[in-house]
């Protein structure tokens, strides 16, 4: 599956071997043996099955990249064939490992070159119900450094067993150096992942996407150049990364220490309002057309007119190296956007206490490694945790 250039032929015994890569244009690093062969077609029109192997690095496409119509028709297929609902969210890959297991046979071997998330993520809960209906034995090796240049996602090397029937999910790290260490849980570490749940009285949600930063988003010198006044923008926040761990509440002095006076993006524009000043709209209307084709922009009937999420109590960051996300009390009133997350509360919750409670958990032993050093901790995993606030309230006071 994504034959590529046909390195996967060059190696090993086997009695025959088929090929499959939608390029064209690629070829063979050498020539094949005379039992071996590709084909250059998709892979989902490939009508033979019962394969001793599936193997293959598979395409890792988002699904926002995947044609509508194509994902639609393939997603019912497969899920036809194993009585599986494939989210719609699932990535690419996901499709291919589907498609593996189905042409495999009954006590074949898939083992596919993917992304580590698979083991963990919703979007891929279907493919997991399917392989532990069957019981089938998995073994990943997760790779604890880089293999892609410029990639980074984790890889992992996920081997599934249909001859084993155990039901069994094995989970490695693997070094450059060959080394391999087995864990006892998916996140690597001692503790279970965090569960996925959804929002209660206190909800995370994602950072807000207005279109593009470059363009929604400015500092404080593009804010002066662009001639936009106060009455113009939002104080927002788009990266926690230079906040020191230990700041807790983002005052009005910490926001002009850490944000604008730092040259940082930190006032988004207010061009979701159904008035806007001469000023703004002299800003919007030199925006160059490249910088605002994006698929968020150019779907709308104005392409600067965004939805203006609610100020949240809480800023956290998704993505950490260690221990924990940073969290802070949201004083200055500040926007969430982009990979930056908010807490909110429909009720009159204490955040400084939220924030406490958040601070005291270790998440790094309780997620999924995301790439080299970096640890993200996903929204529905952020409210599992806010859902057991307030017993840790309760039992702390």
């Amino acid at each position: 599956m994504g034959a590529g250039d046909g390195r996967f032929a060059l190696g090993g015994r086997y009695a025959s071997y088929e090929g499959l890569e939608i390029d064209k244009g690629r070829r063979p690093l050498a020539e094949l043996p005379s039992n071996a062969a590709i084909h250059y077609k998709c892979a989902f029109v490939h009508d033979d099955n019962g394969y001793a192997a599936c193997i293959g690095n598979p395409p890792y496409v988002r699904h926002h990249d995947l044609n509508k119509t194509w994902r639609d028709l393939i997603a019912k297929r497969l899920g036809d064939e194993t009585g599986q609902q494939l989210n719609r969210k699932c990535n690419l890959y996901v499709y291919f490992l589907f498609l593996a297991l189905l042409k495999s046979r009954s006590d074949g071997l898939v083992s596919a070159l993917v992304p580590y998330e698979w083991v963990s993520r919703p979007s891929a809960s279907s493919l997991r119900a399917f392989i532990d209906a069957n019981k089938w034995h998995v073994d990943t090796y997760r790779f604890t450094e880089p293999v892609f240049d410029g990639v980074l996602t984790t890889a992992s090397i996920s081997v599934i067993d249909k001859r084993k029937r155990d039901g069994q999910w094995c989970y490695f790290q693997l070094a450059a150096n060959g080394d391999l260490a087995e864990c006892g849980q998916v996140t690597g570490a001692s503790g279970k992942i965090l569960p996925y749940d959804d929002r209660g009285r206190l909800w995370a949600m994602r950072g807000m996407s207005p279109g593009t930063q470059k363009v929604f988003t400015l500092t404080e010198g593009q804010r002066v150049h662009a001639g936009l006044k106060h009455e113009d923008v939002l104080p927002c926040v788009t990266s926690l990364r230079e906040v020191p761990p230990d700041l807790s509440h983002l005052t009005h002095t910490a926001f002009r220490k850490r944000f604008i006076d730092a040259g940082k993006r930190c006032w988004l524009i207010k061009s979701h309002s159904d008035t806007i000043s001469e000023r703004l709209q002299a800003y919007l209307d030199h925006v160059p057309k490249k910088q605002r084709n994006t698929t968020t922009c150019t779907l709308r009937d104005l392409w600067y007119r965004f939805s203006l999420a609610d100020v949240p109590g809480l800023l956290i960051s998704t993505g950490f190296t260690s221990f924990g996300p940073k969290v802070l009390v949201n004083s200055v009133g500040a926007h969430a956007v982009g990979s930056v997350c908010g807490v909110h509360s429909d009720s009159n919750i204490g955040f400084s206490r939220v924030r406490e409670y958040l601070t005291r958990i270790d998440f790094e032993k309780r997620v999924v490694p995301h790439a080299k050093q970096l640890k993200k901790v996903e929204i529905r995993q952020l409210n599992a945790v806010l859902n057991s606030f307030s017993q840790w309230e309760v039992r702390d006071a």
